[in-house]
């Protein structure tokens, strides 16, 4: 059984389509990269993935469980707990400004998952020692660099234990040395066999990371496959011209 399936998904914002017919599947350990040219509608299929956006119609299955088939949805308490089985990594941190570093990584684990304080902050050091920043643990997110910023977010998603990790264009706002920062911690999740779905731009971590590689394109999947074949024996030009534009 795939940990994730998804057939046929799609969704529109009003007259406009975003996703015309989108499937794949994630097998657990399998690390994929989505690439393809802005405005494809791969923030949207994540959005949709963990319940932040409701899909139009088709089948979203997580762990066997149906977040959403044909279009229709179950109730909400079932929609978070099915959802809750993957985090999520924003483009933009999502960090409380307002909350220390620790404060952030602890809220949810908390609030939802009611871990006593002292629990909470036991893992929290441990998945911040795992992304280089414990010694950060005190400080207001304003005080951290974006490369800083987005390894908290990684660690803050790893707090809540997910099954399986979604990255939204994880580096778009970071320039080369805090991009290789966040790109190295990523990387040694793919070596822990962690399941991830990364929307990227970043051509070489998609090479060398991913398992398996889905090229978006005019709110369809054009082309899907083993990274070595899309990249080095890709059916559709499009996907050449794209890859040889970023590279």
């Amino acid at each position: 059984m795939a940990m994730l399936e998804v057939r046929n998904l799609k969704k529109s914002f009003g007259e406009v389509q975003v996703l015309d017919g989108i499937s794949f599947s994630v097998e657990q350990g399998e690390a994929v990269a989505v690439i393809g040219p802005s405005g494809g509608g791969k923030s949207t299929m994540l959005r949709c993935l963990i319940g932040l956006e409701h899909a139009d119609d088709g089948d979203i299955f997580i762990e066997g469980e149906p977040l959403c088939q044909n279009g229709v949805y179950p109730a909400e308490h079932r929609i978070r707990k099915i959802s809750s089985k993957m985090g999520m990594v924003f483009q933009s941190f999502n960090l409380f400004p307002h909350m220390t570093v620790l404060d952030n990584l602890t809220a949810a684990p908390i609030s939802v998952r009611k871990l006593p304080k002292k629990q909470a902050e036991e893992m929290a050091f441990e998945r911040l020692r795992e992304v280089g920043l414990e010694e950060k643990a005190n400080s207001l997110p304003r005080a951290l660099s974006g490369g800083q910023k987005q390894r908290v977010a990684i660690a803050r998603a790893l707090m809540m234990q997910p099954d399986m990790l979604l990255f939204d264009e994880p580096t778009s706002s970071l320039d080369p040395q805090l991009t290789a920062e966040v790109l190295t911690v990523m990387k040694k999740l793919v070596a822990k066999r962690m399941t991830m779905i990364v929307v990227t731009h970043e051509m070489g971590f998609a090479r060398e990371a991913a398992d398996k590689v889905l090229f978006m394109c005019d709110r369809q999947i054009i082309e899907q496959g083993p990274t070595r074949d899309l990249f080095e024996r890709p059916k559709d030009p499009r996907i050449h011209s794209f890859i040889h534009s970023i590279l």
